[in-house]
């Protein structure tokens, strides 16, 4: 079990109703329509889906992806904090503390890539507006990142990919 992650770049809202199992449908036809995705904005993190809306379904010009464990997820999503420049602030997690630098970030309000290290690591749609925020940021630390190198800076040019593409008018979704 893991996060699976998709992006979109170039979407386009599809008109559509939804039957009584929640299935999109034509509004006139009642036919099923095909899409790409369908927008679940996590209410937990508010303003991360700008620009697209709530359970609404799209279609996309074109798409990437990835997976990850939850694990291995919340640990690269650590060192993505320190390599922020996040402080190492105290955590506890089922009665054990530990000094984590995402939890530096998680008592931020703004910063770099704070949208994705303060954001769902299962459920959410985060849209073209802090994707290209988001892109921004992976851009301006790519050479920090690279001189990590391994095994977090090959996961770091995959959520680039990510981000880049959403900032095109797309979105990123976490299922």
């Amino acid at each position: 079990m893991g996060l699976d992650i998709s992006a979109f770049s170039g979407i386009e809202k599809v008109d559509c109703v939804f039957d009584e199992d929640g299935d999109a449908i034509h509004p006139v036809t009642r036919a099923p329509i095909d899409y790409d995705v369908r927008v679940y904005a996590n209410p937990d993190f508010p303003g991360r889906a700008a620009g697209v809306e709530d359970r609404a379904c799209y279609v996309g010009k074109d798409s990437c992806g990835l997976s990850t464990g939850y694990g291995s997820y919340n640990a690269w999503r650590n060192e993505l904090a320190k390599l922020a420049g996040y402080p190492e602030t105290r955590q506890v997690n089922y009665g054990i503390a530990e000094m984590r630098y995402d939890a530096g970030a998680w008592l931020a309000t703004s910063g770099p890539f704070w949208e994705l290290i303060n954001f769902s690591d299962c459920e959410g749609t985060i849209g073209p507006v802090v994707s290209a925020k988001l892109a921004k940021d992976f851009a301006e630390f790519e050479d920090r990142a690279k001189a990590v190198g391994g095994h977090f800076y090959d996961r770091y040019q995959e959520w680039r990919e990510a981000f880049d593409m959403a900032a095109n008018s797309g979105l990123v979704r976490f299922h």
